[in-house]
């Protein structure tokens, strides 16, 4: 199919689709693997649909929208995704906004965003109601220290 007629905001809305998804997320950023991904410059179009579709109401185009940040992120991405780490209603896109916001072997140049969300960590672990989302801060948080 040819998405070029889409807007990124109807390419981020075809993300629920796994049958077109990966044709999608090449036609919204550029690329699909990791490898390609650190390589992908993002429109500023792209960057606000993806933004925007941390709110989605499908929770499957809030993960894929968590899911690309993860590997395009920079700090501009870090309060939109920690807005998502807090509140997003599935735990799963919770758990992975936190590893969006940590990891640094997803991004681009390999290296942790440039901010500091140990008490972030420190207060999903204490009050976060999904177990699976705390005990995810607490490990980040343990190797953010042990870094």
């Amino acid at each position: 199919m040819d998405y070029s007629g889409c807007s990124p905001e109807q390419l981020v809305d075809l993300l629920a689709d796994k049958t077109q998804r990966n044709d999608v997320i090449r036609a919204l950023i550029g690329g699909l693997t990791a490898t390609e991904l650190r390589r992908v410059h993002v429109s500023d179009a792209a960057q606000v649909a993806l933004i925007r579709g941390l709110k989605h109401g499908n929770s499957k185009v809030r993960w894929w929208c968590i899911q690309l940040l993860d590997h395009i992120a920079d700090e501009t991405y870090v309060a939109p995704l920690l807005a998502a780490a807090y509140t997003d209603p599935t735990p799963r896109n919770r758990r992975h906004a936190i590893h969006a916001l940590a990891c640094e072997k997803c991004k681009p140049d390999r290296c942790r965003l440039r901010v500091d969300i140990r008490a972030d960590l420190r207060q999903m672990m204490q009050f976060d109601p999904d177990p699976s989302v705390r005990e995810t801060a607490r490990l980040e948080l343990a190797e953010l220290e042990a870094a």
